[in-house]
């Protein structure tokens, strides 16, 4: 498991008042306890090779934002330097080994797998934690050509240096630098001099060797250094606070419980009840729910303002009614609406002068009638009707009583009237039965024409002055028509008489079709032999047709449904003449 902290151990060389590089510092980063924690698969370091192990970062600390680190240097024999080192007795831990300098085989992306602790190695830099972080790669002179003995080499005459001013060679914001990282498992010290240029100005160079940063590890063979209480907790991990669980400031996480325990948060913290307290977050018990208990609901006849909690008490009877003033039946005293509302029963004509003014009425119906408004006599003889100065409704008419629409009520205009001449009808008055004989009333443009008879049929021609007729039966038939024009004015009805004379199948025409079986019970089958499409009708003993189709050379009829008996069948073609057979059905 690894463990991170705020840890700064300090090592502090200034060499003038306006110096820009002030000190050396060495923060621990990282602490590791060992295997199998916090889980037996823990992937960093599963067999506990760096039990108790640190990982530091050392800086190089600055006075301005804009100041850049050259180098990282030491000459012992040309300028009397101290040396260059890294020195932990106690071993670094330095998977890279192929350099003591951070350098390209140590990119961030391959910390995972077998290289995650990769990120934890022993090394030199300038700014840069991994080969990929932003910025640019130092170089190096002076320097052992791998890094396997990083922790002891000693370097009397190198340097670690950038060409230029990179990002990662300029102090920032946070005015410092990392010249190294040192991951090791006891007491520890480094040393090196820096070339700076000031605020970034290449002219204006300090040089500085701030004497050795000497760091004791929080670990000797596995036992806190410092541990004032002796807790088996390092004084630098400790976390004051309150370690009661009861208290209101219980810290689950504090090691060290002098950090003294707070109960002043006891209280109601149900927000549900009558003394609920917001500021309390541990509950004693004291929380009651009567006192502020009541009807809530604004909506109902008993709500109670100064409720907070309901006691389903609410109801919504007492005070139910029609609360629109603009209704019927409006209850001043009712407070919640019932739905019972009615705008039928005072509705009306409010106006008094209109002539359907209803006193008793209070809501307008905006139908109120007036002499002269537009309105119907329910007489179809009248036309434009108004109402009269008398509130009656009149319209205009034909006060001719020769007119066939002639009307004494009406309003008079002789321009409404409407005349209907009377004419005879023409045609046979002694015409043999089962013929079909034409008959014709005089034509009037507009005018339609309805026909009825007796002891015949009408087999076109309805709604014209041009009808055709077969007659049945023996004795006295008779055709009627009534004309309209078209002003709507039906005159009276014209009939003609007629004397008819019977005629026998043996009387008619030659035979054109024939017909099979006969006699029949469900099916006959008809075969004409006329060319084209030709009328079929099944007459009963009277002459009345009781079946009718068109049919071409051949036809399958269901007859079924007739009535046993005697039947015509009338065959008719070409200009409306007709062949005849007898059918007997059985």
């Amino acid at each position: 498991m690894k463990f991170a902290t705020g840890l700064v151990l300090i090592f502090l060389s200034i060499t003038n008042a306006d110096a820009q590089f002030t000190a050396l510092t060495a923060e621990l980063d990282t602490v590791f306890f060992g295997a199998n924690t916090p889980t037996p698969d823990d992937p960093l370091d599963p067999e506990g090779l760096l039990e108790f192990y640190g990982t530091y970062k050392v800086y190089a600390n600055f006075t301005n934002p804009g100041d850049a680190l050259s180098a990282i240097y030491t000459d012992v024999d040309a300028l009397g330097n101290p040396p260059l080192y890294i020195d932990a007795p106690c071993g670094c831990h330095n998977p890279v080994a192929g350099s003591s300098i951070m350098d390209a085989s140590n990119p961030s992306g391959i910390w995972t797998g077998p290289f995650l602790d990769w990120e934890y190695d022993t090394y030199w830099t300038i700014g840069m934690e991994s080969s990929d972080d932003v910025g640019f790669l130092p170089q190096s002179v002076g320097f052992p050509i791998n890094g396997e003995n990083v922790c002891s080499d000693v370097i009397n005459n190198g340097t670690i240096f950038n060409v230029g001013m990179p990002q990662n060679a300029v102090a920032g914001s946070d005015l410092k630098i990392l010249i190294a990282q040192v991951t090791t498992c006891g007491d520890w010290s480094v040393s090196a001099c820096f070339q700076v240029f000031i605020n970034g100005e290449q002219a204006d160079i300090q040089y500085n060797c701030p004497g050795v940063l000497e760091v004791t590890h929080l670990f000797n063979d596995g036992e806190c250094v410092n541990d004032a209480d002796d807790d088996g907790v390092c004084d630098e991990f400790e976390i004051i606070g309150c370690m009661e669980d009861a208290a209101c400031n219980f810290d689950p996480a504090a090691t060290d419980n002098t950090g003294g325990c707070d109960y002043t948060c006891y209280g109601c913290t149900d927000d549900g009840s009558c003394n609920y307290n917001p500021n309390s977050t541990l509950d004693d018990g004291t929380c009651e729910y009567l006192s502020c208990a009541g009807c809530i609901d604004s909506g109902a006849c008993n709500f109670n303002p100064d409720a907070t909690l309901s006691d389903s008490s609410c109801e919504y009877t007492s005070c139910a009614g029609c609360i629109d003033p603009e209704s019927c039946n409006f209850e001043p005293e009712a407070i919640l609406s019932d739905g019972s509302c009615e705008y039928i029963t005072c509705a009306g004509c409010i106006d008094i002068d209109a002539c359907n003014y209803a006193s008793e009425a209070t809501i307008s119906t905006d139908d109120c009638i007036y002499p002269g408004d537009n309105c119907d006599d329910g007489d179809a003889s009248t036309n434009f009707d108004f109402i009269q100065d008398d509130c009656s409704c009149n319209g205009f008419g034909c006060n001719d009583s020769e007119a066939c629409n002639y009307n004494p009520n009406a309003i008079p205009d002789n321009a409404e009237c409407n005349y209907i001449t009377l004419y005879a009808i023409s045609g046979e008055t002694n015409p043999n039965a089962i013929m079909m004989l034409a008959y014709t009333y005089p034509s009037t443009t507009g005018s339609t024409y309805f026909w009825e008879s007796s002891n015949g049929d009408i087999e076109d021609g309805e709604g014209t002055p041009d009808v055709h007729v077969v007659w049945w039966g023996d004795g006295e038939g008779s055709l009627c028509v009534t004309e309209t024009n078209s002003g709507g004015c039906s005159g009276e009805q014209v009939c003609l008489y007629v004397d008819i004379t019977p005629v026998g199948v043996s009387d008619m025409q030659i035979d054109l079709f024939n017909v099979y079986p006969t006699p029949a019970s469900e099916i006959i089958n008809i075969t004409t032999l006329t060319p084209g499409s030709s009328n079929l009708k099944i007459r009963d003993t009277a002459g009345r047709v009781v079946y009718s189709t068109d049919i071409e050379t051949e036809a399958s009829i269901d007859v079924s449904v007739f009535a046993r008996g005697t039947y015509l069948i009338q065959l008719v073609y070409g200009e409306n003449q007709s062949s005849f057979k007898r059918i007997v059905l059985h």
